[in-house]
């Protein structure tokens, strides 16, 4: 069985991909074998899709970003794809559009299943933004998604770390944010690579009481539109994910997040003590 998951939305389809393991885990709970591939980390090989599991009675194999492969091994990988185990369930997540016509594209159109992960607009983010708010019990007015939907675009990491920030408040109207700086400028400073400017927004605007994890969505959102070397797109994403999370998860509290984002921009140091960095900064 193969499951495709079309489109570029990292968000959507990392949600996808954990209700997928969330809803297989559940129907399989004893015996199951669980594999995920990056294409983009080294060390791949495919023929593995065609093992049967040794200690379990099922498998689940997820590739994540096939779109990323070179073409040959776009070709390798669509071979092992036929003629699978009936035990294995095989999810490829493209992330970049794949060769019309190419065997691994074929393959895919005739998936079991496909799920669309392209980014909303319109319509159909007005309603996700909705949704969201509706499963952490916040009220949202079309005026207040409105506002989302002007600050955030797409970014659906961004608005969902908004509105769980302000999960606390009865409404998005009432938050009453006072903003000194002018929309986007965090755009601004990653489009112009102004690095020593945005470190000194960061500390000022920790320094005004604005949330960090608003901050880090987008900024988020500003890496992934206005940096186009992908090896640093991918390694800034990753240091804002890992920030996010340990913020989240209460293992480092705000002025630490902060620290962090600035230590670790592009002309920052290599390795840094940022209990003392941050000391420095404030």
């Amino acid at each position: 069985m193969i499951i495709f998951i079309s489109g570029s939305d990292s968000f959507l389809a990392r949600d996808a991909i954990h209700k997928l393991k969330t809803k297989y885990l559940e129907k399989n709970p004893d015996g199951v074998e669980l594999i995920e591939i990056d294409a983009t980390e080294p060390m791949r090989n495919w023929a593995d899709l065609k093992a049967s599991p040794l200690f379990a009675t099922s498998r689940l194999i997820i590739i994540k970003r096939a779109g990323e492969l070179l073409v040959d091994e776009q070709n390798n990988l669509a071979s092992m794809l036929t003629d699978l185990p009936p035990s294995s369930v095989v999810v490829i997540w493209d992330g970049k559009p794949l060769k019309a016509k190419s065997p691994l594209s074929a393959q895919l159109e005739a998936a079991t299943k496909t799920i669309n992960t392209e980014p909303l607009a319109g319509s159909a983010l007005r309603s996700w933004i909705k949704s969201q708010a509706t499963e952490i019990g916040f009220e949202v007015t079309e005026e207040s998604v409105g506002e989302l939907v002007d600050q955030y675009g797409s970014d659906l990491w961004g608005i969902q770390t908004d509105l769980r920030t302000r999960q606390g408040t009865s409404s998005i109207s009432s938050w009453g944010r006072v903003q000194t700086e002018k929309p986007f400028a965090l755009f601004d400073y990653v489009r112009g690579k102004r690095w020593s400017e945005l470190r000194k927004h960061l500390v000022l605007s920790h320094q005004r009481g604005e949330a960090v994890e608003m901050t880090i969505g987008s900024l988020a959102a500003a890496v992934r539109k206005n940096v186009s070397d992908p090896s640093l797109k991918r390694k800034m994403t990753d240091t804002l994910s890992e920030i996010d999370i340990a913020l989240k998860s209460g293992l480092i509290e705000s002025g630490d997040a902060i620290a962090l984002l600035a230590c670790y921009l592009p002309d920052g140091q290599k390795r840094v003590q940022w209990e003392v960095a941050w000391e420095s900064l404030t």
